[in-house]
Formats: structure tokens, C-alpha cells, sequence
């Protein structure tokens, strides 16, 4: 049984993933700014340690050998877990940036309009804000943080508290005005707006009142942005959350159903990788956010 060959130097899978992908040497070269010459022989050497085959040689294009094709997998895995971990060496000891990710409510009704104000106390901070309706991976060089809704934990991230939440129901003044809410029996000529379509707040509503009705319509949407700008525009009653949602009542865009507000388990949160170098940055950010939520 023959020995294992040598390990390959690792500097020459760059030109071969390159070479893989054009299927070209001349290409490869032109994309790592070397001469077709100097790739051919580095993929002539990687051959050499691996001792096979890699590459099938043609007039006008390389193609992959079946050992090159398997290797392929394995060279292109390795420099993509170089790359990431790179990136994330790179995040964590190099980068003045702070990107953090947010529902679009919260980033254009509480955070954007005040992100001038943040920039102006810390002029060398570099607070970039993503908006999103996803849950988003904190991804090394990609994300560095995310307010997050709900009940933690979330992986191995860290988890620091924001802001607890009630909610209230909220509409627009007129349609108060034309479909009050003075009994209970008045819910079933309410049109209900649901905020999300992973979790009935209106059954848990339901259940918080112990009082079980069929409103005469129903309207789903899948953000809480899109839900609350449709109770604004008066087609029905939303669950508010707060205190997210107090700056439109504040203004006027939206008016309070009732003055029994609810607690509930889900919070906002602050969540951030473990990183030691950018603690203090998270810090800095997270008793903004609390401030921000406190006003909002």
C-alpha cells in the first residue's frame, strides 16, 4: 500500500480554484496578476505533491480530471474557511465599523433619526445600520450585531437587554371615530390587522381579555412596518408594540383603543458575537439603544 503524499503548500490552491473555475490558465493569471507561465507552473508542482493528474490539457481550455474535480471540493473548502476566518480575524482586531441589523420599523421610526445625533458625541464611531425583515446570520466582515424581538437565547451570541415591551391596540383617530370600542361585543365589527405571520397575537389577546369573538375581517401582513402604516391608513386596529410604536401616537399618526396597555415575554435585544475587542464598541451602542427606546 502506498504512503499518503505530501501535504500540498497551501499557496497553491489559489491557482488552481482559479484555473478550476475559467477553466483557463490565461484567465486564472489575468484574475490573480501573474503570468499564464508562473500558474502553469504552480499547478505542475501541486500535481506533483498530490501525484495525480489535475488538470486535462486542451488547446483552448483546461478541464478537471476526476481526481480534479475531488480535489476541487477540498481546495475550494479550504480557502473559503480561510477567507471567513480572515474576515472575522479582520472584524474583530481591524475595523473602527459597526454594522448592526434591524427591522426597517425600527431603523426609520427609532434609530435613523437619530443616528446624526449619535454620530455628533462620537465622531470616529462608524455606526452603519442594515435594515432587514429577515433574521440575518451575524456573519464574520458582514454583521456585527442585530436588534432582535423575541424570547433569547440565540446560539452563542451574546444577549444583552434593551427594552421590555407592552403592547396596546392602536388605530387611526377616524377609525376610532367610526368603529368604536366600548364593550367588549364591539370587537366583532372590527377589522384586525395581524402584525405577524408566525405568531396569532390577536388569540393571545383573546385569551389575555378570556373573551373569544370573530371580527368581521381580517388582514395579514408579514412585517410590522407594513401593519402599522396600514392601521395609520385606517383599515383596521393593529397590535402596538411599545415602545417602539409611541413616537406615532405621540404625532398623531396612530391613537390609542384603549388605556390598558400589556406585558408580554418578548423583549428587544442587543445581540452580538463574543468579541472581546469590539466590547466596549457594543457597550457604547447598547446604552444608546436603551435611551433611544426609553424616548421612543
Amino acid at each position: 500500500m502506498s504512503n499518503m503524499p505530501r501535504l500540498p503548500p497551501i499557496q497553491y490552491l489559489t491557482a488552481f480554484v482559479a484555473s478550476a473555475n475559467h477553466r483557463s490558465f490565461k484567465v486564472a493569471a489575468e484574475e490573480l496578476h501573474v503570468s499564464p507561465s508562473a500558474i502553469s507552473q504552480q499547478i505542475k508542482t501541486l500535481e506533483t505533491y498530490v501525484g495525480l493528474t489535475l488538470f486535462s490539457r486542451k488547446k483552448r481550455e483546461v478541464q478537471l480530471t476526476k481526481a480534479g474535480e475531488d480535489f476541487y471540493q477540498v481546495a475550494k473548502k479550504t480557502i473559503r474557511t480561510y477567507e471567513v476566518g480572515y474576515a472575522q480575524f479582520g472584524s474583530q482586531y481591524f475595523s473602527s465599523s459597526i454594522t448592526i441589523s434591524m427591522i426597517p420599523y425600527i431603523a426609520n421610526e427609532v434609530v435613523i433619526p437619530q443616528l446624526s445625533s449619535f454620530h455628533e458625541v462620537y465622531p470616529d464611531f462608524n455606526l452603519l445600520v442594515e435594515s432587514s425583515a429577515k433574521l440575518e446570520n451575524l456573519e464574520p466582515g458582514k454583521l456585527d450585531a442585530a436588534i432582535r424581538f423575541g424570547i433569547p437565547p440565540w446560539g452563542d451570541y451574546d444577549v444583552a437587554l434593551i427594552s421590555n415591551v407592552k403592547t396596546n391596540l392602536v388605530a387611526s383617530k377616524d377609525y376610532i371615530e367610526k368603529y368604536p370600542v366600548i364593550c367588549l361585543s364591539d370587537f366583532k365589527n372590527q377589522t384586525l390587522i395581524h402584525i405577524r405571520s408566525q405568531v396569532n397575537d390577536w388569540q393571545r389577546l383573546m385569551d389575555h381579555m378570556n373573551y373569544q369573538f370573530t371580527p368581521k375581517k381580517e388582514l395579514f401582513f408579514d412585517s410590522y412596518d407594513a401593519a402599522v402604516r396600514a392601521a395609520e391608513e385606517g383599515l383596521g386596529i393593529a397590535i402596538g408594540v411599545f415602545p417602539i410604536t409611541k413616537r406615532m401616537v405621540s404625532e398623531g399618526r396612530l391613537s390609542l383603543v384603549s388605556e390598558r396597555f400589556m406585558t408580554i415575554q418578548e423583549a428587544f435585544y442587543l445581540v452580538t458575537p463574543v468579541n472581546t475587542y469590539k466590547e466596549k464598541s457594543n457597550q457604547i451602542i447598547l446604552a444608546w439603544l436603551k435611551t433611544l427606546f426609553n424616548e421612543a
